[in-house]
Order: C-alpha cells, then sequence, then structure tokens
C-alpha cells in the first residue's frame, strides 16, 4: 500500500538568505528544504534479483535504479567493467537481497528507461543509497528534477573521499585541477574539477564560470538558463562565485577548452580558502 508523507519547514528557505556563507553543509540541507515540502510517496517491495550496483528487480518485475548516485559499471558487449563494479553489486546484494525494503520517490518516479527511481531503505532504518557512498563503491550523482537529501549523500561521500575509501583510492576518482589536461578518453565521464573562479558572466541567460585567463581554451562551468531559478531560490547569486576556490562536478565536455553544463546549485560547492603560504 503507498503512504504519502509530508515535510515541510517553510522558516528555512529565509535562513539561507540571511546566511549564505556559514556551515556550507547547513546552508545546503537549507537550500534542499523546500524541495521536502511536496508530497513524497512510498512503497514496500521484496527484491528478487541484482542487476549491478545501483539496480535490482523486485518480485513484481520493476526495475528500481538508486536515486541520487551511481556505482562503477559492469561489462558489456561494448565495454569492460569498471573498476569497483563487482564490489559495487557484491554491496548491494549483501545488503538487500531477498529482502523487503521501502522505496522513497521524489519529484519523478520513473527515468526514460521507465525504471523506478527511488531512494532505498532496510526495515532497520539503513538508507541503502548512503551505505553505499560510505562503502566507496558509489559516487553522488544528481539531477535538477529529483533534489532531496542530496546534503547528506554529498556529506557522506566527502568522508569517503578524504580517507580514499573504495574507488576514491583510485587516480581515475582523484579531483583534477581546472588547468588540467583532460585525455580524448576522458571526454564525456564524469569528474570533480576543483579550482579558483577568474572571472564570471552572463550571456543569453547563461552564466560562464571562468577559470582561466582565456575563456575559449580554460576550464568552464556554465550554469544553464534553465537552473538560474533554483539559483536565485537558493539566494545564490552565481556572479558571485568570481574569486571563489569551489569544486564542480559533471560530465566533462570538450567546449572552448573543457566544461562542465551546471543544471543545478549541488554541482557547485565552495571551498574554504587554503592557508596563506609563509
Amino acid at each position: 500500500m503507498a503512504r504519502i508523507r509530508f515535510w515541510c519547514n517553510t522558516g528555512a528557505p529565509h535562513l539561507v538568505m540571511f546566511y549564505p556563507m556559514k556551515q556550507l553543509l547547513l546552508s545546503w540541507i537549507l537550500l534542499l528544504a523546500p524541495l521536502a515540502c511536496a508530497a513524497q510517496e512510498s512503497q514496500q517491495v521484496h527484491v528478487s534479483h541484482i542487476i549491478d550496483g545501483d539496480t535490482f528487480v523486485t518480485s513484481k518485475g520493476d526495475h528500481i535504479r538508486l536515486l541520487g548516485i551511481n556505482t562503477p559499471e559492469k561489462a558489456s558487449p561494448r565495454r569492460k567493467a569498471e573498476p569497483f563494479s563487482s564490489e559495487a553489486t557484491a554491496d548491494l546484494s549483501r545488503l538487500i537481497a531477498d529482502k523487503d525494503v521501502k522505496l522513497v520517490f521524489d519529484t519523478h518516479k520513473h527515468d526514460r528507461y521507465r525504471r523506478l527511481l527511488a531512494h532505498v531503505y532496510l526495515s532497520d532504518g539503513t538508507w541503502v543509497n548512503r551505505q553505499l557512498v560510505a562503502d566507496g563503491v558509489a559516487h553522488v550523482y544528481t539531477f535538477p528534477d529529483n533534489r532531496s537529501h542530496i546534503a547528506e549523500l554529498l556529506s557522506t561521500e566527502q568522508i569517503a573521499r578524504d580517507s580514499g575509501k573504495g574507488l576514491w583510492s583510485l587516480p581515475r576518482w582523484q579531483t583534477r585541477t581546472a588547468d588540467d589536461t583532460f585525455k580524448k578518453s576522458e571526454i564525456g565521464r564524469f569528474y570533480i574539477v576543483r579550482g579558483t573562479v577568474k572571472s564570471t558572466a552572463t550571456v543569453r541567460d547563461t552564466t560562464y564560470l571562468n577559470f582561466g585567463d582565456d575563456w575559449r581554451t580554460d576550464f568552464t562551468a556554465e550554469i544553464l538558463p534553465d537552473a538560474q531559478p533554483m539559483f536565485a531560490a537558493a539566494g545564490i547569486d552565481p556572479l558571485a562565485y568570481q574569486g571563489k576556490r569551489v569544486e564542480v562536478r559533471g560530465i566533462i565536455k570538450p567546449v572552448n577548452g573543457i566544461m562542465i553544463s551546471v543544471s543545478h546549485p549541488e554541482q557547485i560547492q565552495i571551498l574554504e580558502s587554503p592557508p596563506a603560504t609563509q
């Protein structure tokens, strides 16, 4: 039987406006609070079998894709298995195989493959999506139409990154710098890129964060027009990223050097300034 929950805190958006730079993690949580005011539907299912580290099938035949995360891909006829794909599949199997679990949905329940998108919980309250991130076999991977719980997932991911756990021990998953040279084979893949924004500009409703002196060749993050209202709702002026040291996460593409398209605010995290050198 489906159940509807309402999680609301109408005062939260105002706090974000008043204290935008205080306690980054708290700010993200407050930023996302308005999204929690939407009804969240949940249902109980029984796990039939595991497909890979972030997908499983229920006893009724529904394919479930875990929300907010991504795990390394298994082997297919067109590609080799990515490192830690087998560990991710084994971890998900350990957690949920042949168990009854609760699915909690966000704004959009299905992806383009008609899979159900859900946060998955065990009977003891374990949040499976976050556990996979904590175990170092998944990274946070989000979309603008399903943004619940991103702050908690990012916080958990940061712990795994800092400790070099699981996939974060691999060169492939090390944070890149804005002045790095990317190989052709790396184009179209997910990376976290760190650097200082040297200049910003808005052109035809797209805001560009330039990390070098020449926007034609440097690393750039573009904040897309559809994302602008989300930044405004969060009390964030994209032009104010100038001079800030940030991390940008997303798929890299070969546009005017290297570019990441930003579709929602959680793709950009402001970092503390590095300590001054003596």
